[in-house]
């Protein structure tokens, strides 16, 4: 069986500036693993551990992101892929989607992708739907829970953890799963394990790699602005609560709030 598990690397710091072409400035920020494709890496090896087989933690970034992906090899799985190009560098998540499918289309032998829900720093979640859609997959969000993964049956069984109930939902494999934080304990890496992956370089595949020209965004971000701030409020004084009261729904009356 082989696992595929999309990691993206960001700041740990959110207090990130925004750069005048509106892309996300984090010079001088700690990089780390998602949060969320933390808990998917964990869940990818726990039943690579189970079924055996091969465990592809698979990156879009630039070579800086290969520290993380060392960590994610050193957690328990079996072999990192790096796409890297300077024409993935503006990539939207539907963009960013289509790249990685065609990745997965050449490995070839994938039966299931683990995601994050959404990553840290632009949390869109739109990356796993995306990636589902463009390889004609099932896909499985905001999983808490995965029952049942049968590589001879080619069957997926999950708990879906959504807002005021929990689904269980089955699907045909291979599939797209994208994960929330409830659904494991990420595992510490070992100091050895540390020190085996640390000179480990994954291999990296470009846009030619991966037959891929056209990589224009489908949405373009024209501007980014913090929304306005909120009206300095009025402190109500009176000389006692009642009369401060009355006050503030004469106020409120006025303003046909109430």
């Amino acid at each position: 069986m082989h696992i595929v598990v999309c990691m993206k690397q960001v700041p740990r710091d959110n207090s990130v500036k925004i750069n005048p072409d509106l892309s996300i400035n984090a010079d001088g920020i700690e990089k780390i693993m998602n949060l969320f494709d933390e808990y998917a890496v964990e869940e990818g090896i726990a039943w690579n551990e189970r079924h055996g087989g091969k465990l592809t933690v698979l990156s879009l970034g630039t070579e800086e992101w290969v520290e993380q992906m060392r960590r994610a090899l050193a957690m328990g799985a079996t072999d990192a892929l790096l796409l890297s190009d300077p024409a993935f560098a503006t990539l939207d998540p539907l963009a960013a989607a289509k790249v990685v499918a065609a990745a997965i289309r050449k490995l070839g032998d994938v039966d299931l992708i683990f995601c994050g829900r959404n990553s840290t720093d632009d949390e869109s979640g739109a990356f796993a739907p995306a990636l589902a859609r463009s390889l004609g997959w099932p896909q499985l969000t905001y999983v808490g829970k995965v029952l049942e993964l049968d590589p001879a049956t080619k069957q997926i069984r999950v708990e879906r953890h959504l807002e005021a109930e929990v689904e269980t939902v089955s699907a045909p494999l291979p599939a797209v799963v994208s994960v929330i934080k409830d659904i494991n304990e990420p595992r510490y890496p070992a100091l050895l394990k540390i020190r085996k992956v640390a000179r480990v370089e994954p291999p990296v595949w470009s846009a030619a790699d991966l037959g891929l020209s056209d990589l224009a965004p489908a949405a373009t971000l024209t501007n980014r602005v913090p929304p306005p701030a909120r009206p300095k409020g009025e402190l109500i004084s009176g000389p006692d609560a009642a009369s401060k009261v009355k006050t503030l729904v004469d106020k409120l009356l006025e303003s046909q709030v109430l």
